[in-house]
């Protein structure tokens, strides 16, 4: 559990999507939509199961570099490049200015010492 001056990842996403009416809708490519999904299902099979990331270096390994084909790799091409387009450009203004989108509290792995966060 996190310290109280700090927000979960939970948080973080959640964080200003409420001042999005429900029924707004975008139209985006089924490709790029689903190079996203892929993506998304490769992080989940991955930690999913803790025997998948004994170690830092199992998970160093899956995340690998920029250009090694890694986790690294296909989550920036999904965040940078597939899903820059699926977004409204007030949408993109309003993350750009940080206010509307970004939690007020750091995340937790912020925390530079976990040993005074033990109970």
């Amino acid at each position: 559990m996190p310290p109280n001056n700090h927000s979960t990842p939970k948080d973080r996403v959640l964080q200003g999507l409420d001042t999005i009416p429900v029924d707004r809708t975008v139209e985006v490519s089924l490709r790029d939509l689903m190079f996203v999904h892929q993506m998304l299902g490769e992080f989940v099979q991955f930690f999913r199961q803790p025997t998948h990331w004994p170690n830092l270096d199992a998970v160093q390994r899956f995340m690998g570099g920029r250009d090694t084909g890694g986790g690294t790799e296909v989550l920036f091409e999904a965040y940078y490049e597939r899903m820059r387009d699926m977004i409204p450009a007030d949408i993109d203004d309003a993350m750009n200015d940080t206010s509307r989108f970004e939690h007020p509290l750091p995340p937790d792995y912020f925390v530079e010492d976990w040993s005074s966060d033990k109970e």
